[in-house]
């Protein structure tokens, strides 16, 4: 039954648009165990569930061949790609495993500065207020006061200082982060990224690789020249890691026309990007501008749902 539903909105897709769409998915963490602080992403059993589920019910294409097949118009039907951003180690050491026991491809986007230092500014700010027992963050930071009484608050808390955060400028965050520290009391930060040998060995394990910024910052809070060093460090770093031309970019955060624009897909343009990625709903067809790939993620655990709204998210125009 799930088969034929499926065929169906792809059916039904191919008359309207004359073409198959194509569905991206997006992850970030893989789990070792189910985490509060990331209540959206899949633990390790979830995730080898879903993937060994998407492999029977659908066609997952590796990303440099769903392209080129979607520029010739040949997709065929149910394709998808999956794509990991960040580039958290728990995706080597908990999805890895699982992709490659179901020959799945992948392309993982990565944040070069958290392999540098071992973590991201979102990790740090985790980190701190697990590691407190200050009852509250000051106003100063936020512009009110977050209570951390309670586990519940810190998870809460932490929800909205991340909200916050992730819309300023790198500079004026790292000056917030270093206030935060210097109320909750400073820590030592556990590595959360994939190590250079780790990257590496992903790309030589024939997984590809693409950009999200060297700090992970949202573009659309950066000056033009911050836009090109964050692109440019980035592409550079993995190039030279790997080898290999980085040809792509996931837009950190990703909604089209607020997280980044023309202006930030034209800077990526001039450094040799091919294609880039937002996190707007939709299906990739021919006529998707190739800097507005869309990319999503169903908030569904039921399999057959989840199935599902791929399906019906993908038959949306791009």
């Amino acid at each position: 039954m799930l088969d034929f539903l499926l065929s169906l909105f792809y059916y039904r897709s191919k008359l309207k648009f004359s073409e198959y769409p194509l569905a991206i998915l997006y992850f970030h963490h893989v789990l070792d165990k189910p985490n509060p602080y990331h209540s959206d992403d899949f633990d390790k059993d979830e995730f080898a569930q879903l993937i060994e589920h998407l492999s029977n019910h659908f066609n997952i294409l590796k990303l440099n061949s769903a392209l080129a097949l979607l520029a010739e118009g040949n997709l065929p039907t149910k394709a998808l790609v999956l794509t990991f951003d960040d580039g958290y180690q728990d995706n080597f050491i908990n999805a890895l495993p699982v992709l490659e026991k179901h020959r799945c491809a992948a392309t993982f986007f990565i944040a070069s500065k958290g392999i540098e230092q071992g973590y991201l500014w979102n990790d740090q700010v985790q980190q701190l207020i697990i590691a407190t027992e200050a009852e509250k963050i000051s106003k100063e930071i936020t512009g009110v006061v977050l209570p951390l009484h309670s586990k519940q608050e810190k998870i809460q808390s932490f929800n909205a200082l991340i909200t916050y955060l992730k819309f300023l400028d790198q500079n004026t965050r790292t000056m917030k982060i270093k206030l935060l520290e210097d109320e909750l009391g400073a820590v030592i930060y556990k590595r959360t990224m994939m190590t250079a040998s780790q990257v590496k060995q992903l790309t030589d394990k024939g997984f590809m690789l693409g950009a999200h910024t060297h700090n992970h910052t949202i573009l659309s809070t950066e000056t033009k020249q911050v836009t090109i060093d964050e692109l440019q460090t980035n592409k550079v770093y993995l190039e030279t890691l790997t080898r290999k031309e980085i040809d792509s970019i996931a837009f950190p955060n990703g909604l089209y026309n607020r997280d980044y624009n023309k202006e930030h897909c034209g800077a990526a343009k001039q450094l040799k990007f091919r294609f880039g990625f937002s996190t707007n709903d939709g299906g990739a067809f021919q006529h998707t501008p190739k800097f507005a790939l869309p990319r999503f993620m169903p908030f569904r655990r039921n399999l057959s749902l989840f199935s599902l709204s791929i399906a019906k998210i993908a038959s949306e125009n791009g």
